[in-house]
């Protein structure tokens, strides 16, 4: 007998990347005992989204900034089941990875997947491209130092997430965070593992480096090195400096702003389309 999970998701805006991502569920081998959605926006005709293949239920937690973690922990708080699979809203999975990532976890075991980013844009799921997708991209399983935690989908008990504390909500807005909660997951000894399968992230557009959550990565750094006695180690730090907006000698000398980006930084790191395009069948 398979053992009942749940699964979190947050939004805000990507209601296309949403469908996809319930749609893949639908079409699981093994499907959750429910999906929760929490909202980070007010609610909308798609806080009534439901499903015939499970329970959907919807949470709400908004404000002015980003609430990425109280959302995060609104959700998990939510769930009834001894297992909980995270996932970014932008995840879709192949038929068989729910099952094989819930049947690996257990208590001290955080469980994830490779992630592959797609190159194109999707306008629907197609269930027999991702699974054979997934067989070219599929990166054997082996057990991960925390550095590479990709928190964008992992599995965790119930019992674990409560004894770690979620996620810190003192991280405000974008960026850290989720470093801080591998930092603690590592801290407490627990061990994570990549199981032998891939999800696939949906594009959507963005900044890179993230010059438009400069300050809230500044802040939550600042944050971090109060807890931890060091700065994180982390692309967005790093790609800030190489693009010149914090100085490159701050883990010695602290943090310090160069330069604010304005709105020719914002055209220049704009990322508005994938390398290429695709419409699926």
């Amino acid at each position: 007998m398979n053992t009942p999970f749940s699964i979190v998701t947050i939004v805000k805006g990507r209601i296309r990347q949403l469908s996809n991502l319930i749609n893949s569920l639908e079409h699981s081998e093994h499907l959750p005992e429910e999906l929760i959605i929490v909202w980070m926006a007010p609610p909308c005709s798609e806080s009534l989204l439901s499903s015939d293949k499970f329970e959907i239920r919807h949470r709400f937690a908004t404000c002015d900034e980003l609430p990425i973690a109280k959302a995060r922990n609104k959700g998990f708080r939510a769930c009834t089941t001894p297992i909980t699979l995270y996932m970014d809203v932008d995840c879709i999975c192949p038929p068989d990875l729910l099952g094989k990532v819930c049947h690996s976890v257990k208590d001290g075991k955080i469980v994830t997947a490779g992630v592959t980013e797609f190159e194109y844009v999707l306008d629907d799921v197609n269930m027999k491209m991702l699974a054979q997708l997934s067989q070219q991209h599929g990166l054997a399983g082996r057990p991960l130092h925390f550095d590479h935690f990709d928190t964008r989908f992992f599995a965790i008990t119930r019992n674990d997430y409560q004894a770690l504390g979620g996620f810190d909500q003192h991280y405000t807005g974008y960026g850290i965070g989720d470093i801080d909660f591998a930092t603690t997951c590592s801290k407490q000894g627990m061990a994570l593992v990549r199981i032998a399968g891939t999800v696939f992230t949906q594009f959507h557009p963005h900044y890179y480096p993230p010059v438009n959550h400069l300050c809230d990565i500044v802040s939550n750094a600042q944050t971090y090195r109060q807890k931890w006695g060091v700065y994180p180690r982390c692309d967005a730090l790093q790609g800030l400096v190489d693009a010149g907006f914090l100085n490159a000698d701050y883990r010695q000398k602290g943090i310090k702003v160069n330069t604010v980006p304005d709105e020719d930084d914002l055209k220049h790191h704009l990322v508005t389309a994938p390398p290429r395009l695709m419409q699926s069948a």
